[in-house]
Formats: C-alpha cells, sequence, structure tokens
C-alpha cells in the first residue's frame, strides 16, 4: 500500500526507498543491558534531490523533515507539512489522528572551548559553579506546556574535532495527543508550535543570538 504514495512524491522526492520499519527495545540492569530488535512492517522514504527534504510514511505515522537550513515555518515548513498530510489522508482516507507532534534539533555552534555557560545561555547549568567553564554534558526534561501538550527537551554538547568550537544541541519536542478530525490538523500543528520559539529563546542570551541574527 506505501507504493501508492510514490508516483505522487516522485517530482518532489525523486529518491525513494520502502525499508523495514524495526522498533529497538532497550532493558537495563545491574548486571547488563539487552537490546532487541523487532520489525513492525515497512516505511516509505522520499528524499529530495538534495537530501534536505524528506517525507516518510509508515504503517502509522506521516513525517515531514527539514535537515540542514531552515527555511521558516510560515514561509515553508508549516505548508509542506500540511501538503504532505493530505496528500496522504486523499489515498488512504483516514478521518482521525491520534498524535501530532513537531520537534526542533537545533545545532549551536559556539567559537569557544572550554564553553563559558553564563556568556551564552540565560539559565544556569545544575552543577556546581566550581565545575565551570563547561565540559561535556547531556540533559533531559520533560513536562507538560500549554494546558496539556507533553514537551520534552534534550540539551547537551556534541564531540567535536576542533579545539576552538562546542558545539551545543538544543533538542525541543511538543506532542499533542488524543483523537481529533482529520480536519483539525493544521489548527492541532499552530498549537504545538507555538511553544517551540518561546522555548527556544528563553535559553539564550543576545550573544548567542546575533549568532543567528536573531531579533527579538
Amino acid at each position: 500500500a506505501l507504493a501508492k504514495m510514490q508516483p505522487g512524491w516522485q517530482a518532489a522526492y525523486p529518491q525513494q526507498d520502502i525499508v523495514a520499519e524495526r522498533h529497538l527495545e532497550l532493558r537495563l540492569t545491574v548486571e547488563k543491558m539487552d537490546a532487541t530488535q523487532k520489525d513492525v512492517g515497512h516505511k516509505l522514504i522520499a528524499r529530495s534531490a538534495d537530501g534536505k527534504n524528506l517525507a516518510q510514511l509508515g504503517r502509522t505515522f506521516v513525517a515531514v523533515n527539514r535537515v540542514g537550513s531552515y527555511l521558516g515555518w510560515e514561509e515553508s515548513f508549516r505548508d509542506t507539512i500540511l501538503e504532505r498530510f493530505w496528500e496522504v489522508q486523499k489515498v488512504f482516507q483516514f478521518d482521525t489522528v491520534q498524535r501530532i507532534g513537531l520537534r526542533y534539533i537545533n545545532r549551536i555552534d559556539f567559537p569557544e572551548r572550554p564553553l563559558r555557560w553564563k556568556e551564552w545561555f540565560s539559565l544556569p547549568l545544575p552543577i556546581p559553579a566550581i565545575l565551570e567553564p563547561v565540559g561535556e554534558f547531556q540533559s533531559h526534561y520533560q513536562s507538560v506546556v500549554d494546558g496539556n501538550l507533553l514537551c520534552h527537551i534534550n540539551l547537551g554538547t556534541l564531540p567535536v574535532p576542533t579545539e576552538e568550537i562546542t558545539s551545543v544541541i538544543l533538542d525541543i519536542d511538543v506532542t499533542m495527543l488524543g483523537d481529533r478530525p482529520a480536519g483539525a490538523v493544521a489548527e492541532g500543528l499552530e498549537r504545538v508550535h507555538r511553544p517551540h520559539r518561546q522555548l527556544f529563546e528563553a535559553y539564550l542570551l543576545d550573544k548567542t543570538r546575533n549568532l543567528f541574527h536573531i531579533s527579538t
């Protein structure tokens, strides 16, 4: 059934593959960690000629991805998501959706190593001040925003092959759960998008915004 979408996506996404979809399950104990994979069907992965735009279709999901430079929500990304969604809905004729999610994985490269966190971020790290400047770190936070939206934030450094740059990943994932009509997807997208900018900006000082030429 996934192959039904291939002709319609061929022009915008000429690189197409139908691949096995697997779930990875990890079990961690004091003695050991076990990992098992389970095949759960197949998914279609379609890529643009330059590899920067992707559309994915699986048994239970439609996903639209942009890799590399971001083109903007109102400028491009929102409309692209909705176009792919309605193309799939037209072919498979489903009436409801159970989950609407939007995730931004932001990589920020700072021109120094180690990173003097207080000079770039508005929030302190949950570590004693004597440990700064920052070494390698990873953190995860989960909460509810805007009433009933589930929010996951991953923040951490990336290993980079240079002594002059510190790369930080700020990964913000906001999800709306619960059955709703397919016709309400556009409204749902706007709702899960709204907290992203606020959360992203809440981390940054003006010095960091200047790296992106961001105006507030």
